[in-house]
């Protein structure tokens, strides 16, 4: 997992792992920790224009 301390948006990349896409930092080359894929989604969500769901 990802240990770099902020990750942007510009800086993923998707990669395969198995049969699973996974959100990757370029930088260091490893996939996003949860909390960061769930900073990522919320992200990349607002930048696309979506409203955020409420569950």
């Amino acid at each position: 997992m990802c240990e770099c301390s902020k990750v942007h948006l510009y800086e993923v990349e998707f990669k395969m792992e198995g049969m699973i896409v996974v959100p990757t930092h370029k930088n260091c080359g490893v996939s996003l920790n949860d909390k960061q894929a769930e900073k990522f989604q919320k992200e990349l969500m607002k930048t696309w224009g979506f409203e955020e769901e409420e569950e």
